[in-house]
């Protein structure tokens, strides 16, 4: 076994593990980062490759960063029939950080408590009070852009950058949708609107999926990453595919298992302390795989909870034409690429109704945007159709209601039986569907939809009531090494410290025990922070 004087060892590279080494090693700690992939250099983006560009650059052979064909190549999945499964990772410095949706939306008590009063399974172990003050330091960090609004179900934000100018089909679906009763507020995203902390702002090209050439939304090597790097105490190993932790003989964490992807050779790294971010399903398959005399079911499963209640949201797409806006002069809707409007959750626990939790919607592709892929879901044909395109175009409005999912001890991430990669280590099979609770939320989200739309006066694309996009399109897996006050029936402590083994954290959404409406990446980088901290303390003080 390898040894050093690395004080903490953190797996993955992304938000989860960028905010831990940033917090650590600004507080003195020495820590080595295993991340499974390589760099993304900003110089081989093509944020602003136009497609008639990108088609001559394929013929030349050349090829746009690959930012999620390696997990794929490497560590494929597979899934029971009938279950599909969407399952996006990327492998690389920064994770999906490199080319996430940047929307930051604040969990609240409404999320932590609301478990215990509906009764199903078990609530977060903490408060907003206590992960409040990390909303706040993060969002000055990072740069987070919205509006002054505040209520239990999307807690407010004293620090929040300009609000992006809305655009017309988002002025007129707001309009219906207050029309309709709803409440539509400024949508929050990590993107700067203004220079912040030596950064530049965003320029609006609307490529941001692409990945951003110049750093104006949040990503993990450029705002947490480069800092850590500075301060002399982070050593970083590339391409180095994480494959157990590894235990002593009292069933402690003493090192980790990698292989070198480029080389296939095997390497160990002992370690006095693990901080777990590899992204939810495969820090899953990292702790499953990691079995021993002390712990025959996976590290720190003696609970059988890690791997189960996989959980995030399902969601669907309604497009519709704001006829207000036919035939309108093309404008720039590209915007910070995505929605600059936000419809929160507006049902309480105590509301009757035949369905828990709630769903939020989503309200991005509004406007003149590039290519007009909602020609293929109209009708027509030749100069006529061209004709009734172009005057759609401008008129462009969409919603995206995102549901909560319940977390079902049956939903989970499993190793055993599945056939192993390259390097001889299981890989990972994903059982997942929704449930009956679902199925009833499911209607009620169409109805709003269709209320709102009704009340702007909009003429919708045909769609089919009940349909859904795939499952794991989310790409907001939850869950499956959940924290908890009793252990029994969870990992991870409220500071995200596993029970049973004490020097080992997991710090990414697979230890949020509910998925909420909400999308988590705001919330990540809050409890690694506070998980952090607490790490840091627990090793001055000589606990841990």
């Amino acid at each position: 076994m390898t040894t050093g004087d690395h004080d903490v060892v953190i797996i993955g590279s992304g938000a989860s593990g960028g905010m831990a080494a940033w917090n650590l090693t600004r507080k003195g700690a020495k820590v080595l980062m295993l991340e499974a992939g390589g760099r993304f250099e900003r110089a081989d983006f093509w944020s602003h490759v136009k497609p008639w560009e990108a088609r001559e650059r394929r013929r030349r052979g050349e090829r746009s960063p690959g930012f999620e064909t390696l997990p794929l190549r490497e560590s494929p999945y597979e899934t029971p029939a009938g279950q599909h499964f969407l399952l996006r990772r990327v492998w690389g410095v920064g994770g999906k950080t490199n080319i996430w949706g940047r929307v930051s939306l604040r969990y609240g008590d409404l999320n932590f408590k609301e478990p215990a009063i509906d009764g199903w399974e078990i609530p977060w172990p903490v408060s907003y009070s206590e992960i409040a003050p990390y909303y706040d330091n993060v969002e000055k960090l990072i740069g987070v852009c919205g509006g002054a609004d505040d209520s239990k179900f999307l807690p407010g934000s004293g620090h929040h950058l300009p609000p992006p100018n809305l655009r017309c089909g988002e002025v007129l679906l707001r309009k219906g949708a207050e029309k309709a009763g709803y409440t539509v507020v400024n949508g929050r995203r990590a993107v700067l609107t203004k220079e912040h902390r030596g950064r530049a702002k965003c320029h609006y090209c609307g490529a941001c999926g692409k990945g951003c050439d110049i750093g104006a939304f949040f990503n993990s090597r450029d705002y947490l990453l480069e800092d850590a790097f500075a301060t002399g105490k982070l050593e970083l190993r590339e391409n180095a595919v994480v494959s157990h932790v590894l235990t002593d003989e009292n069933g402690a964490a003493s090192g980790v298992r990698y292989f070198e992807r480029l080389t296939g050779a095997e390497r160990t790294v002992a370690a006095k302390r693990v901080v777990v971010g590899a992204s939810t399903v495969d820090s899953t398959r990292i702790l499953l795989n990691s079995k021993s005399s002390a712990h025959p079911n996976g590290i720190g499963n003696g609970s059988d909870v890690i791997g189960r209640y996989l959980c995030e949201q399902f969601r669907f797409h309604v497009y519709a034409f704001a006829p207000q806006l036919y035939g309108r002069p093309a404008t720039n809707d590209d915007g910070i690429s995505g929605g600059h409007i936000y419809i929160p959750r507006f049902e309480s626990p105590e509301e009757k109704r035949d369905y828990m939790r709630g769903f939020g919607i989503q309200l991005w592709g509004i406007g003149c945007g590039a290519g007009a892929q909602f020609a293929k879901r109209m009708a027509g044909f030749g100069l006529d159709f061209k004709r009734d395109v172009r005057k759609s175009y401008p008129a462009l409005v969409q919603m995206h209601p995102y549901g909560e999912v319940l977390p079902y001890r049956h939903n989970r991430v499993a190793v055993d039986g599945t056939p192993p990669d390259r390097f001889g280590i299981p890989t990972i099979r994903i059982e997942y569907k929704l449930g009956e609770n679902e199925r009833k939320m499911i209607p009620r989200m169409y109805d709003v939809v269709e209320e709102i739309l009704h009340a702007m006066r909009a003429e919708p694309l045909p769609y089919q009531r009940g349909d859904l996009d795939e499952l794991g399109a989310a790409i907001h897996e939850h869950g499956t090494c959940r924290m908890g006050e009793d252990p029994k029936r969870s990992a991870l402590n409220g500071y995200m410290q596993m029970h049973e083994v004490p020097n080992v954290f997991v710090v990414d959404g697979s230890a949020f025990p509910t998925p909420t409406e909400k999308n988590p990446t705001l919330s990540i980088l809050a409890f690694a922070w506070r998980a952090t901290d607490y790490l840091a303390e627990q090793m001055r003080l000589g606990n841990i």
